[in-house]
């Protein structure tokens, strides 16, 4: 009896080692075959500040985006407004260009039907108180006289002009000055083949002044003799 109660011992004795044996070994076994954990929220955590920092990178491509527009369109506008005071000067100019063309067209036209100046022979051609022509003259007039010569019908008109300086002399005054120098431009054009019937001299004297007499260069301009070109009667 006691040999089975001891047999009994050692079986009860052998089964709780391995059984404690059996226990100890699970667990280092199991930690063994355990799949590593990720750290779940620290991966949420970069993948919202990567979000954001998404978000944050557009919004400013976005900020640039709409400045550079903005610039753009006030480039445009300050182009814009170049452009308009550019055609308004283009149109101020073409205006004015018309102005003149119809200036023009109607001096022509009035030309045409009424006195025309030929040549004014100026202080240079005569001296204060003479009458005598000098070379320039001369040269002027035989531009002209083919002209005169070509406008058959047509009278010519020859004017005579002083300073107001008195002559000096006793039985010449300024207005008998002035026609002595018409009729001597009268005279060559009557030498070149005009007809005197169509020449008209007149001397005004410095009654008809263009500048001042109170300075030389004014009174050289007002001593002058012009010569006019007039139409025919009926053409008015």
């Amino acid at each position: 009896m006691r040999f089975i109660i001891f047999g009994l011992s050692i079986i009860f004795f052998t089964l709780s080692l391995i059984i404690t044996f059996k226990a100890l070994e699970r667990p280092a076994h199991t930690m063994s075959y355990l799949p590593p954990q990720k750290d779940v929220t620290s991966e949420r955590d970069i993948t919202f500040v990567k979000d954001i920092a998404s978000e944050k990178e557009v919004t400013t491509e976005t900020d640039d985006a709409i400045k550079k527009l903005i610039e753009e369109q006030a480039m445009n506008k300050a182009i814009v407004a170049d452009l308009q005071a550019t055609i308004a000067q283009l149109e101020g100019q073409l205006k004015t260009r018309e102005v003149t063309l119809k200036s023009a067209s109607t001096k022509t036209t009035n030309a045409d039907n009424g006195p025309r100046t030929l040549a004014v022979f100026d202080g240079e051609t005569f001296r204060s108180g003479k009458s005598t022509i000098n070379q320039t003259a001369l040269s002027t007039i035989e531009k002209f006289v083919g002209e005169i010569s070509a406008s058959q019908g047509s009278r010519v008109m020859i004017e005579g002009h002083t300073d107001n300086i008195p002559t000096g002399k006793l039985n010449i005054d300024n207005k008998d000055l002035s026609l002595r120098r018409a009729r001597a431009i009268a005279d060559i054009l009557v030498s070149r083949g005009i007809s005197s019937d169509r020449i008209s001299a007149v001397g005004y004297g410095d009654t008809h002044p263009i500048d001042s007499n109170d300075t030389e260069q004014g009174r050289a301009k007002n001593r002058r003799v012009e010569v006019k070109l007039m139409p025919r009667e009926g053409n008015n």
